[in-house]
């Protein structure tokens, strides 16, 4: 029994380390987003001017489109392989990465032909009036841009290895760490007085540098995994097409959500209103963009136990997580309820006003919203979250008619907020009522345990607790 325990106290204290280590990545990652665009906007401006540095974002923002044209299937053999290795599954977990990196390397190279012959034809001139660019200097930079998002698309590959072997934090690290060199490229090259073609020249060949470096440290820290076609199959890839339309199906309806309510404030008040509304929901959702650090770190160790077929730590990881959420949640909406005026007004130099009741609703929909997201990130590792993803969007949808419909009636902002709160009710509602199937475990119970604020203590003492129970 005593070694049981001692085998039990191991695996769990190697579950917080690898969390400890993931969350820490998110918030480097989240730091290094932030300095890239605090910087790069000065630097640009100043090198470029503004009618250049704004001909930049244009072309920069056509392809990014392309980097779904994996098809969702990343993320998806991502959990699976998570799942396989957690139960010692390796032969598996090879036959899924194998397979992935089959398909995504021939998309990426069918997308590199189809792009080269897109920027090379279409008449760019006609439709992209630019002053400072001419229509070579166009064609070079908007291959350089697409062929730089499809020379990233196999580090997904590369993220699914890692991620099933336990370093996501490691992998994460490099991402972040190597999008800070290929702005720094692009900073460097716009200081030496070199225009745009050199500048995405530079951002470019970093990608196609990292991308299979990292494949090759992939493969020389974990030997099990090995790139080749020996163990590719298509049955494989076939059962993970439910997942794989998910994964694509939830970005799509979080731009609906968050354009159709823009188009709704724009189209029935002014666009002074929806300035406010989009500053205010920023300054809400800077609350779940911590929580999500965390839910994103602790999904890995959710695949890696439900593969390993271990119903008590899977319930541990879930409800610590939420807990911890919760109480982060609740704390950085009170300092936001208090602050949340004077930061506006240094943020915008009283430029955008406090709407305090939309403010309020904002608040208490990223509260609910933490809720939901962790619940999500759980079905997610499952790869069980394809009906929660067109929930979502029936949710999105059902939102912006009733913000179209309040806001018509009573003319007032703050009703947007009171729409997007019944959105995250809605799928509160519908999220806990499916991981609570999953876990075998009452809603009122999941509620109960994660709001309990000894979770706030050791998580080793707070998992030792309920194991006890």
């Amino acid at each position: 029994m005593g070694e049981s325990e001692s085998k039990s106290s191991s695996v769990k204290r190697a579950v917080v380390h690898r969390i400890l280590r993931g969350f820490g990545s998110n918030l480097y990652g989240q730091a290094v987003v932030t300095v890239i665009q605090l910087a790069g906007v000065p630097i640009l401006i100043h090198c470029w001017g503004v009618d250049l540095y704004g001909e930049w974002l244009i072309l920069f923002a056509i392809p990014t489109y392309l980097s779904m044209t994996d098809l969702g299937f990343s993320q998806s053999a991502a959990n699976d392989m998570t799942a396989r290795a957690g139960r010692g599954d390796d032969a598996g977990a090879l036959e899924v990465f194998q397979s992935l990196a089959v398909l995504v390397y021939l998309v990426a190279c069918i997308g590199l032909l189809v792009v080269t012959i897109v920027c090379a034809t279409l008449p760019l001139a006609r439709w992209l009036h630019f002053s400072q660019m001419t229509i070579t200097d166009i064609r070079w930079v908007l291959w350089l841009f697409a062929a730089e998002v499809l020379a990233k698309l196999p580090d997904g590959v590369n993220h699914a290895g890692f991620r099933s072997q336990g370093d996501y934090a490691l992998h994460n690290s490099l991402y972040y760490s190597i999008l800070l060199i290929q702005n720094g490229s692009v900073w460097l090259i716009a200081l030496m007085g070199l225009g745009p073609v050199s500048a995405a020249t530079a951002f470019f060949s970093v990608r196609v540098v990292a991308t299979p470096s990292i494949a090759l440290l992939l493969t020389h820290r974990h030997s099990c995994l090995t790139f080749g076609l020996q163990h590719a199959r298509c049955d494989t890839l076939r059962r993970l097409v439910k997942p794989a339309f998910a994964n694509i199906s939830m970005p799509l309806a979080l731009a609906l959500n968050i354009q159709g309510m823009t188009l709704v404030v724009g189209s029935l008040l002014s666009p002074a209103a929806v300035v406010t509304f989009n500053t205010l929901r920023t300054l809400s959702r800077l609350t779940t963009s911590l929580v999500l650090s965390i839910s994103n770190a602790l999904e890995p160790e959710l695949a890696r136990a439900w593969g390993s077929n271990n119903p008590s730590l899977l319930n541990q990881i879930f409800i610590r997580g939420l807990g911890y959420g919760v109480w982060l949640s609740v704390g950085s909406a009170s300092v936001l309820l208090v602050f949340g005026n004077s930061i506006m007004a240094a943020w915008t130099h009283g430029r955008v006003r406090m709407d305090v009741a939309l403010f309020q609703l904002l608040l208490a929909s990223g509260g609910v919203s933490v809720l939901w997201l962790h619940a999500l990130g759980l079905l997610k590792a499952t790869n069980s979250h394809l009906r929660a993803a067109l929930w979502y969007a029936f949710a999105s949808a059902s939102a912006i008619l009733l913000a179209w419909v309040l806001i018509k009636l009573t003319r007032r902002l703050s009703d947007v907020g009171f729409a997007l709160l019944f959105l995250d009710i809605l799928m509160l509602g519908y999220l806990l009522r499916s991981v609570s199937v999953l876990l075998d475990l009452s809603v009122p119970r999941i509620l109960l345990e994660a709001a309990d604020p000894r979770l706030l203590l050791n998580p080793l003492t707070a998992w030792s607790r309920h194991a006890r129970r």
